[in-house]
């Protein structure tokens, strides 16, 4: 038997990545260029991060984003390892169900 916890947190991790998605595909990127491969594009894009202005390449998706879609990312990240986790211990615990059902000979 699946938890609720287990399903609400798969499908909390899912909603999340799917918007995230979303989010980001419908905005302008300045690396697109870049990454479909075209070379006279610059290779990195300048990100204003607190105080301080640096330098990204384009390779690095998550840092050239908002600070905002970052923490998403992190909430994501801990509804996966939650998902995970849960998921483990309910396959244990019918493991456990199974075992103790079986018969002894």
């Amino acid at each position: 038997m699946i938890s609720r916890v287990t399903m609400y947190s798969l499908l909390l991790g899912l909603l999340l990545a799917a918007g995230i998605w979303l989010w980001s595909s419908g905005q302008k990127d300045p690396c697109e260029r870049f990454l479909a491969g075209d070379k006279s594009a610059p290779a990195s894009v300048w990100v204003v991060s607190g105080t301080r202005t640096i330098e990204v390449p384009c390779s690095d998706w998550l840092m050239r984003q908002a600070t905002t879609v970052q923490v998403f990312c992190l909430v994501d990240l801990i509804l996966i390892v939650l998902f995970v986790l849960n998921a483990l211990l309910d396959l244990r615990d019918q493991l456990a169900v199974w075992r103790s059902r079986r018969p002894q000979y």
